[in-house]
């Protein structure tokens, strides 16, 4: 079940609550079914306990057979991870993010011990290491490991302090995708969800690190689009102010930008491939292309956090993620790139080219990846600003 902001801001608000009570009086409330488990979690997170919140459950972020997973939609169909579910005897309970702040937000509310594995993407990487939520990987554990391309196996986005926190298992770029029905000539430009023929009909990402892709349209354009000063946030500021009456919905998640495509309700949008894929699968025929202007990217690697229960558990689900059957699984789920070097060469050459594969390293170079933003609070503060209403 997804996490929105009002759900997060009530468990905040739940947390403060329970900090102004004596220990007993919040086990009272615990016992009269009063406080939920998961609200006690991050009562011990908020004060640093979280080890003594497990250790009082006997458990930590997952009981014995269980994975909890905060992941991006698809990570954990069950259209490829029962192979794994099925061999490990596991049950995966899995929360999906609409946006990374998600996964921030719920990871720091629990201390790092609500979750036992995170596909954490670019953009992120670092605020999780930073606020000690999750915890280094030896590689020597993954027998798929050797197989990634060398780009993917020590990226800086997951090493911190010479040691590798997270393993890169897909990547891929944003697109301008369309409604091939409506709009017969490929759009070239990310001009194209600010043209006015299409008033009511356009669907944007609900997602503040989307700024970058609209920093592709300043004159002049950014050396780094992640690197914008108060000015460069202000023109941004306006462009998402003059766009707003014309679109129609501001989407969070894939499935939820699939479905406005296929109900008719929008013609463009800015989505990831997942979002094309699913409503292609449901009979529309959307395309998506790269404008002229170029991209922003991401990669998502997954990430075990500080208070997992079971590591040996987490390494085996990351083993299968980077090995055949999971990163065929992300391929044919959710038309994404991958990093296993096999499997890349395993598949046919219009599959290759049409996953961005058929030249890994130029076209991940290409891409604008995201990254740690370091004012995120003033990108969130113009995006908040020039989409409300």
């Amino acid at each position: 079940m997804a996490i929105d902001a009002a759900d997060m801001r009530s468990g905040q608000t739940g947390v403060a609550e329970l900090k102004q009570l004596s220990p007993a009086e919040v086990m009272e409330k615990y016992s009269a079914g009063l406080v939920s488990r998961r609200d006690l979690m991050k009562l011990f997170g908020a004060l640093g306990m979280t080890a003594m919140g497990a250790q009082l459950f006997g458990e930590g972020a997952g009981a014995a057979g269980e994975l909890n997973a905060f992941v991006w939609e698809g990570y954990t169909d069950e259209s490829f991870a029962s192979e794994f579910t099925e061999a490990h005897d596991v049950t995966i309970n899995t929360t999906f993010m609409a946006i990374s702040d998600d996964a921030f937000a719920e990871l720091q509310a629990g201390g790092g011990a609500n979750f036992d594995v995170v596909s954490a993407s670019n953009d992120v990487n670092q605020r999780l290491f930073d606020a000690g939520l999750v915890q280094p990987i030896d590689p020597a554990r993954l027998t798929n490991f050797p197989d990634l391309y060398e780009q993917f196996q020590h990226p800086e986005y997951i090493t911190f302090n010479d040691q590798l926190y997270g393993v890169n298992f897909a990547w891929g770029p944003t697109l301008l995708a369309y409604d091939t029905e409506v709009i017969t000539e490929a759009p070239t430009s990310w001009n194209a969800l600010f043209d006015e023929q299409y008033s009511g009909k356009i669907g944007v990402w609900n997602y503040p690190i989307q700024i970058a892709k609209y920093a592709l349209l300043l004159d002049p354009i950014p050396e780094d689009p992640y690197v914008l000063d108060d000015e460069q946030l202000a023109q941004i500021k306006d462009l998402l102010i003059r766009q707003r009456p014309l679109v129609r919905a501001y989407w969070d998640f894939a499935a939820e930008g699939a479905d406005l495509f296929v109900n008719g309700d929008i013609v463009i949008s800015d989505p990831l491939s997942l979002t094309v894929a699913l409503a292609n699968q449901q009979g529309k025929s959307i395309g998506a292309v790269i404008p002229d202007e170029g991209t922003t990217g991401w990669s998502d690697s997954w990430m075990i956090t500080t208070g997992a229960r079971d590591v040996d558990r987490c390494y085996e689900w990351i083993d299968f993620m980077i090995g055949p059957g999971g990163q065929m699984g992300v391929i044919e789920h959710n038309h994404y790139a991958v990093t296993n070097r096999k499997v890349v060469e395993a598949l046919d050459p219009a599959r290759r080219t049409e996953l961005f594969l058929d030249d890994v390293a130029g076209n991940f170079e290409k891409l604008h990846m995201w990254t740690h933003v370091p004012n995120l609070d003033k990108w969130i503060q113009v995006w908040q600003e020039g989409t409300a209403g």
